[in-house]
């Protein structure tokens, strides 16, 4: 009889667990097709019933930029943080990209950056690495650190990053923190270049980068 009794919990709790999972992919779902107006209702139940981090991390998004619910900053701020204290990484990023922006009224370099290289250090986070190597290289709040901003450029660069990639190739251009080299900076950025990305391109047009021979013994990261 117990035997039945724990296998019925089971199912029951197996049950629980699907329908809550379908509510995050059916808002994940609306979403994708364009209909933010389900998938913020979706997303709300999906948070209510199974504490979703993702969904969590969703809703916040949608009051950080006023999408079908009024911009709340201080509602984005509570959702990223309850996403972030169930470990969801994303959510995590969210809060330093929630103080980095200057728009909004709990705007804090400080927090910005010490979530960044949290994320950095710890979590391996490219985009966050990214982060750090901005902060040090255009001294964000921070003090200058050439040298320093080019080692997380190529941790984020390496890591697969193409923003990480574009910034890195600025240093090479730039010639800050390293020795200039324009054909290195070509190799690193032409990815970024090929895929519109502003930052490469903004690199590549201003040092003019085609005029360049590739750097043939330079190692493009992990490829």
């Amino acid at each position: 009889m117990l035997r039945k009794v724990g296998f019925c919990i089971f199912i029951i709790s197996l049950g629980y667990g699907l329908f809550a999972n379908d509510l995050l992919q059916q808002a994940k779902e609306a979403q994708k097709n364009g209909d933010d107006k389900k998938a913020v209702e979706l997303f709300y139940k999906s948070a209510k019933v199974d504490n979703s981090a993702e969904a969590i991390y969703e809703l916040g998004r949608f009051f950080y930029e006023g999408k079908i619910v009024k911009q709340n900053f201080d509602k984005a701020k509570t959702f990223f943080e309850q996403s972030a204290g169930l470990g969801f990484i994303e959510a995590k990023y969210a809060l330093g990209i929630f103080y980095f922006n200057k728009k909004n009224p709990h705007h804090s370099h400080k927090k910005a950056y010490n979530i960044f290289l949290e994320l950095a250090q710890k979590e391996n986070h490219a985009p966050s690495q990214n982060r750090v190597g901005m902060y040090l290289a255009f001294g964000i709040g921070i003090d200058k650190d050439y040298k320093e901003a080019v080692k997380w450029f190529e941790k984020s660069a390496n890591n697969g990053y193409v923003t990480g990639q574009c910034h890195l190739a600025l240093m090479y251009a730039s010639g800050k923190g390293v020795f200039p080299n324009l054909g290195r900076a070509r190799v690193i950025a032409q990815q970024g270049y090929d895929e519109k990305n502003p930052i490469c391109i903004q690199v590549w047009d201003t040092f003019k980068l085609e005029n360049y021979e590739e750097d043939k013994g330079f190692k493009l990261f992990n490829k």
